[in-house]
Order: structure tokens, then sequence, then C-alpha cells
């Protein structure tokens, strides 16, 4: 635990008075998505380590190209100061005979806030390997969540207003995505919502809940083209937007106590060139029973889109059914 202890003393994380320990934590300041790894430099870039660099540098599900879900630093125990304390998202990595056993500890807001720590420690590296084989879904989970929680902090102080509107008006739901969706097209239990320029584009719509094979790729991808092709139309006829059953990659997760059944994939604009990514949240409104989806896609040709549908995603996540 040596190099733990050496960590909290060089980002001074506890200031002790009267026998009570309180943290003095100051907010996050790396950007969106980036990952401090603190281990052994010469092991991360050699080839032992390169499982454990390609996990930390997995690339994000659904994108027609490769880009990793963040940004990796890597430096070496000595090297972490006070400057590195206030990345939000940071994985130590421990080794050696003062870890005499695989394990996986994790910790919130430990030097700033918000921010997710996870401490890696085993004898050997193999045993890391092995962590990360068991626990590396985990790993990467926590520390999304983590930082969509950072985006999903600022959409409740600076969101769109036009998709929250209609989102209540239709739907009776509070939705919060990115300010930049301004314009609004409506249709038949269904909403699409894009910028100015197309790029960033959301929408919701709604079905009857009457099928036990609802949360599978298969229903989903019959209501989605089904949507998708009345509501959005190219330019010519026969044109519309379908998706790419080949690339979907399905997550479920349980989202303040709800199921939420999480698609990624790519959209394509049938008889034209173009396409992009997408993330759909499918859940039930029990309530209503009715299917609730929402859905954040981009359009934005020949340049990197991990930012944006982080950004969309991010705003997923805000959503509150029946509020009216």
């Amino acid at each position: 635990m040596l190099a733990v202890l050496l960590m909290l003393v060089a980002c001074g994380g506890e200031d002790v008075k009267q026998g009570k320990k309180k943290k003095l934590l100051g907010p996050v300041n790396s950007a969106p998505y980036e990952l401090l790894v603190v281990c052994d430099k010469d092991w991360y870039g050699s080839e032992g380590g390169e499982p454990f660099r390609n996990f930390v540098n997995t690339f994000m599900p659904g994108m027609p190209q490769n880009e990793p879900i963040f940004k990796v630093i890597c430096i070496k125990s000595s090297g972490f100061t006070k400057t590195f304390c206030a990345f939000g998202s940071i994985l130590f990595v421990n080794v050696g005979p003062d870890y005499p056993k695989e394990e996986m500890i994790t910790a919130r807001n430990m030097y700033a806030r918000p921010q997710m720590v996870i401490t890696l420690n085993a004898p050997t590296y193999d045993g890391i390997i092995h962590l990360i084989e068991e626990r590396g879904d985990q790993i990467l989970e926590l520390f999304d969540s983590n930082e969509m929680g950072r985006s999903i902090s600022l959409l409740r102080k600076r969101y769109s207003g036009v998709v929250q509107k209609n989102a209540r008006r239709m739907f009776g739901c509070d939705w919060h995505m990115p300010e930049e969706l301004t314009q609004i097209k409506l249709g038949k239990n269904f909403f699409w919502s894009s910028s100015q320029d197309n790029t960033y584009n959301a929408c919701m719509y709604s079905y009857p809940w009457t099928s036990p094979d609802t949360f599978t790729k298969e229903y989903f991808t019959e209501k989605r083209d089904s949507f998708m092709r009345l509501n959005i139309q190219g330019e010519e006829w026969g044109q519309h937007m379908e998706t790419d059953v080949s690339t979907l990659t399905v997550k479920e997760r349980m989202l303040d106590g709800h199921y939420v059944y999480c698609v990624y994939g790519l959209w394509d604009m049938k008889g034209d060139a173009m396409g992009g990514p997408f993330v759909s949240y499918v859940q039930l409104d029990s309530i209503n029973k009715k299917i609730l989806v929402t859905e954040g896609f981009v359009y934005y040709p020949n340049r990197k889109k991990k930012k944006m549908v982080h950004a969309l995603e991010s705003g997923l996540r805000t959503l509150k059914m029946n509020v009216n």
C-alpha cells in the first residue's frame, strides 16, 4: 500500500483535524473521457503489456472508424503529482510482493469531484491481465458512467429547449439533450430534432408494449426502420434512413431503477451515400404500457465523431418518464 499512501500525500488528499478526517476536494479539471493510467510505463509499452494496453484503448461500439472510448495518458507512479489529482478517471496498477492477492478497489471522489478511481493490485502482471479479463467490462462501465455524469450535470443547466418542450408535450417526459439541437420535425408518436448543420440529431418515438420479444435486436430493428422510413427521408423518392444490422452492439443497463436496452450501431440512407453512428435507449413505460425509444445519431462524414456521440448518449441518460 506504500504507493497509494505516497499518492495521497502528493495530492494533499486529507486534512486531519480533531481526530476527524475531512477531505478537501476541488473540481475535476481533465477533459471529458481522459483516462489517467498510473503504472510501470516500461511494462505498459512492452509485449507483455499489450493486452492491458489494448484494454484501456478499447474502441467505442457502433462507430464507422476505430475511435477509442478514452484518451489514455500513462504515467509512472513517481510522476503522480498534484497536477494529476484533478483527473476525473484514474486507474492505478500495483504489482509486486506487497500485493499478495488479485483485487480491484474502487473509490469515488478520492482527490477531486466528480471522480472515479480504480486500483488493480496483483502479485504479478499476469494477475493484472487476469483481472481485466474478469472485470474489464465493469471497469470500463464505471469510468464511462462517471464521465457521463459530468456531462449530465452540465445538461441540467444548459439543454435544448425545443427537445424538452416536445418531449413533455408529446410523451410526458423530461429530456435534456445538447443545446445544439434547435430544429424540429414532428410525426405520429415521433419527433426528430437536429442542429442547424444536421450533425447532431435526436429522436423520440413510442409504440405499444405487446410482444415478449421487444428487447431483441430483430424487434428493435423492425420498429426502428418502420419509424425512420416514415419520418426521416432523403431528398429523392425512395431514400430513407435504415439500420445496418451487421453493426449492432447491445448493452443492458439499469438506470435510475429502470431496465434500459441500449443499442449501438450504424445507420445509412437507403439510395444515398449518407450514414453515421447512432445510440438508442429502449425503455418500458410500465404506467402507460408502451415502449419509449430515445436516440441520438450523428452525420459528420470523414471526421471523428466520438465527442458528439458521447454528448448525445449523455443526453439519453437524462430521460425522466411520466412527469406530467
